[in-house]
């Protein structure tokens, strides 16, 4: 089969080429070869540096390209991204820096809060359900997700109205917590044992009292019930229709 002498790539909005490994030489030579020449022509287009992404299948070549002048930038489950600046200089955006979750204040027509104890924590501290987005996940749809999957209460967002942001959380990176008030459309229990180990409706003076609660779920539920919040919206022909939805 006759080898290409390069590898085809995108130009990305940082002036930075992003190479195509889709169908890379099983050869170790042949590859490294293809890729001194690709450099070479991307050196002449007068580009800041190159992405390369090897998938965990091509591990094998991933000693070779740092030894060539390639770093880290990123690693997931699948592979490894790496880059290549041809300037010092070039800017290089950064990967994630932030861990992004969302908590729910559900409260029922008896003035009770849902709140739950998780199952890893040694004393009682009940807090709100909730937990982390997933890729792609807007905040409304990831905190009726979460509620749900925890305690088997269906709900629906009705509006956001704090966040915390903490710095130092899982592997030094920062924490972003959106608080968002939600109206409960069930009400029977029926917890994620593998998560949490309790969930009940709590009166809400009852918990905004016990010396148990922490001051921050103490003023992230005062705050909620003090507050309107910002409101879902969209804006039509912004984004893709699963990248529009906006807080006001």
């Amino acid at each position: 089969m006759k080898l290409n002498k390069t590898l085809p790539y995108q130009i990305n909005p940082y002036q930075g080429a992003v190479l195509d490994t889709d169908s890379l030489p099983d050869n170790e030579s042949d590859f490294l070869n293809i890729l001194k020449e690709t450099i070479t022509q991307i050196r002449k287009k007068n580009l800041q540096l190159i992405w390369l992404y090897l998938p965990k299948a091509r591990a094998d070549l991933v000693a070779s390209v740092v030894n060539y002048g390639f770093s880290y930038h990123h690693a997931d489950e699948n592979g490894l991204q790496l880059i290549f600046k041809i300037y010092p200089e070039a800017f290089v955006p950064g990967y994630a820096t932030h861990f992004i979750g969302a908590g729910g204040v559900l409260i029922d027509d008896s003035n009770r809060i849902l709140v739950i104890q998780e199952r890893y924590h040694k004393h009682k501290h009940y807090k709100l359900p909730g937990g982390a987005l997933e890729p792609g996940e807007h905040i409304s749809h990831a905190v009726e997700r979460e509620v749900f999957e925890e305690t088997g209460i269906s709900s629906k967002f009705l509006s956001l109205n704090c966040f915390r942001h903490w710095h130092g959380y899982r592997y030094g990176k920062s924490d972003i917590y959106f608080v968002c008030r939600l109206k409960p459309l069930s009400f029977e229990i029926k917890i994620d044992h593998t998560e949490i180990s309790e969930a009940i409706w709590m009166p809400v003076d009852d918990y905004l009292s016990d010396k148990d609660t922490h001051p921050f779920n103490r003023k992230i539920v005062e705050t909620s019930l003090t507050t309107t919040g910002l409101k879902l919206n969209t804006i039509t022909d912004y984004g893709n229709p699963e990248s529009h939805e906006m807080m006001f």
